[in-house]
């Protein structure tokens, strides 16, 4: 079943890049899917599913304007669960159940072609009231996976904020063929809390940071212009962990029925492949984290995006 959807998920991207006709997008629909269930294993685990959609804008006096700024809303699902879904008792657990639901702002600059910085807020919802038990109860029941036994001991409602930055610098080793990116990441709220440091190197056939897929900029000044490109990637990042609320529960309160320990450095890994035009853009993903909770396994998933564009008034 979900062999085919991928074929008909590529299908659509391909349908999508053929025929760019070089106009002017200003705006751009994107829509992300997280599951370890795309390495073809059988079990469901950890990170165990993402749902992320946002939706991205140039504002119209930006047009002119020799600072690209891209306005970006998200709306977002996530859900958390331990290794074993088959388990009753909530002391053999490696992992708390949890459930996400989001939404966030967050203004891109890009001062100069090589540079980007991100601010951003998120507010949502960590508990039953996120919906991640009925929709991972449907999906489990629809696509014949054992159904989850633990969400009765999940993560208990509470609203969360949290304030995000992020900073990006492109280092050109042979332009237009092969750069480093780094990225400097920080969390700060009631849910999140931490710090990332990511390297990227890039290669194939690549564009400048401010008029590329890597970080969502292929809308406003120059989006008629840009050709189409591909390239593959691999990156490393080390992530300092000061408090996750999916993991060791509320700053608040110790009203969680299971919370587990984080572990403080996590190790990510990361590689794929992006292919763009001037209307879509196709990212594939492999994702590997080292433990998060002391004791665990390591964790992997795959990431599926589509970008589309669109010209607006």
């Amino acid at each position: 079943m979900f062999s085919k959807g991928i074929v008909l998920f590529l299908s659509l991207i391909i349908s999508c890049s053929l025929n760019a006709q070089g106009t002017y997008k200003n705006s751009e629909f994107s829509f992300t899917n997280e599951n370890d269930v795309y390495l073809f294993r059988e079990n469901d685990k950890y990170y165990s599913n993402g749902l992320i959609t946002h939706f991205r804008w140039v504002p119209a006096k930006n047009k002119t304007d020799s600072i690209k700024r891209i306005l970006d809303i998200e709306f977002s699902q996530k859900y958390f669960t331990p290794q074993d879904l088959l388990l009753r008792n909530v002391a053999n657990f490696d992992r708390p159940y949890a459930g996400l639901l989001y939404g966030g702002f967050s203004v891109s600059r890009f001062k100069e072609e090589n540079k980007r910085s991100m601010l951003g807020l998120e507010l949502g919802i960590v508990g039953p009231a996120s919906g991640a038990q009925g929709f991972q109860e449907w999906y489990h029941e629809t696509f014949g996976f054992p159904a989850p036994r633990g969400w009765g001991f999940q993560m208990p409602n509470e609203l969360v904020l949290n304030f995000k930055s992020e900073f990006n610098r492109q280092l050109s080793l042979k332009p237009g063929r092969l750069d480093v990116i780094s990225s400097t990441e920080l969390s700060l709220g009631t849910a999140f809390t931490h710090a990332i440091q990511r390297f990227d190197i890039r290669f194939g056939k690549l564009q400048v940071l401010k008029n590329s897929a890597f970080r969502n900029a292929l809308i406003g000044s120059g989006s008629e212009n840009i050709p189409k490109h591909n390239y593959l990637f691999f990156g490393y990042g080390l992530q300092y962990v000061a408090h996750n609320i999916t993991i060791n529960g509320s700053i608040w309160n110790d009203n969680a029925l299971h919370t587990e320990a984080i572990t403080p450095w996590v190790r990510h890994l990361r590689f794929g492949w992006a292919s763009s035009s001037d209307k879509a853009t196709f990212k594939i993903t492999y994702n590997w984290s080292s433990p998060e909770v002391s004791g665990n396994e390591n964790h992997a998933y795959i990431g599926l995006e589509l970008q589309l564009r669109f010209p607006r008034g």
